[in-house]
């Protein structure tokens, strides 16, 4: 996911800007948009940024004002690579508010679609499921299963099999698979009534994250999806629902096939190869299930209860957390026992 990629084929779209710098300078730049990224001179040095799964683009305003010019009358717009710390901020210009105004949304509309592209063009052609796997117990309980992009580290994603599965006891699974197969599990996140489950905000942006895992879906449908069912989920355990009957799953599968035969997918019209660079070696299968320690098993009643008498922390005390090196949750030593 580096953003050094070289970018693909002649410019789809070009234009005049203005480049806010995080040195409080304000400069005319001619930015050039690729199907992948976008690239622009300043300071005599040519910026060219490839994007990524994990890049969003948003409408923005600065409450204070640049010392060397005025720019209360400037309509900015932001492209954040947030999974890596960055982020560029171009402003449009003019005597009239209205086109300048619609000069932006013009360019922040172009680069999110350039932005689905890119994470489109990763997917391998699929149907979002919801019915077991005949013969595969391990799915027998599964609610939702699909393609995601999966954040592994600022340098790499991983496009993963996921599945959710039906709540049991004070948990439900979201588990990790290498393919649509489901023989080969790398991992399992653990959702409970406290879980954080949120969106990213931004122009066609189908990224979301549970707990310290980002992920992205191949449309914006597909991830509101996910989310609605994950937040389905959390609301029964919020209410300390029981284990639901095979009838009561076959429900549940129902509604969300409902919603799902209503999403229109992009599948079948992008005619492209990947647009980033294959990782030459594979995290997921460099380290392997048994480099990374036994699955976490899911939070205990005690563990609920450590986390009400702790006001520093912000979620459940994550002993069930992830074991992968790399993770955020690994790196900052919230991983499990």
């Amino acid at each position: 996911m580096l953003s050094d990629q070289a970018l693909r084929g002649a410019p789809i779209r070009e234009g005049q800007l203005w480049h806010l710098s995080s040195e409080e300078k304000v400069d005319p730049v001619h930015v050039f948009l690729h199907v992948n990224g976008f690239r622009f001179q300043s300071d005599g040095q040519e910026v060219a940024v490839a994007v990524s799964p994990f890049t969003l683009v948003r409408n923005c305003k600065f409450q204070s004002t640049y010392p060397s010019l005025d720019i209360s009358d400037f309509k900015i717009f932001k492209v954040s690579l947030f999974a890596q710390g960055a982020c560029y901020y171009f402003g449009v210009r003019g005597q009239d508010a209205l086109k300048a105004e619609e000069e932006r949304s013009r360019w922040v509309l172009d680069i999110s679609r350039a932005m689905r592209l890119v994470t489109q063009s990763l997917f391998p052609p699929f149907a979002i499921r919801c019915d077991p796997l005949e013969g595969r117990e391990v799915t027998k309980s599964r609610l939702l299963a699909g393609f995601l992009v999966h954040f592994d580290d600022c340098f790499t994603a991983s496009v993963l099999y996921c599945e959710l599965h039906a709540q049991t006891q004070d948990h439900a699974r979201l588990i990790l698979y290498e393919d649509e197969s489901c023989l080969q599990l790398l991992s399992e996140i653990y959702v409970t009534e406290r879980s954080i489950c949120c969106e990213k905000i931004g122009i066609n942006c189908s990224c979301f994250s549970v707990e310290d895992h980002q992920f992205s879906a191949r449309t914006l449908a597909e991830r509101k999806l996910w989310l609605r069912a994950i937040s389905n989920l959390k609301v029964k355990l919020q209410n300390a629902a029981p284990a639901p009957t095979e009838a009561e799953t076959c429900h549940y599968r129902a509604a969300i096939k409902e919603h799902a035969e209503k999403i229109q997918t992009e599948e079948g019209r992008l005619k492209t190869d990947a647009l980033l660079q294959k990782a030459e070696v594979h995290r997921w299968q460099d380290q392997g299930r048994d480099s990374l320690g036994a699955l976490p098993s899911p939070p205990s009643p005690w563990d609920l209860r450590l986390w009400d008498k702790s006001p520093r922390r912000v979620g459940p005390r994550a002993p069930w957390g992830c074991h992968l090196a790399g993770c955020p949750c690994y790196a900052s030593g919230r991983r499990g026992k």
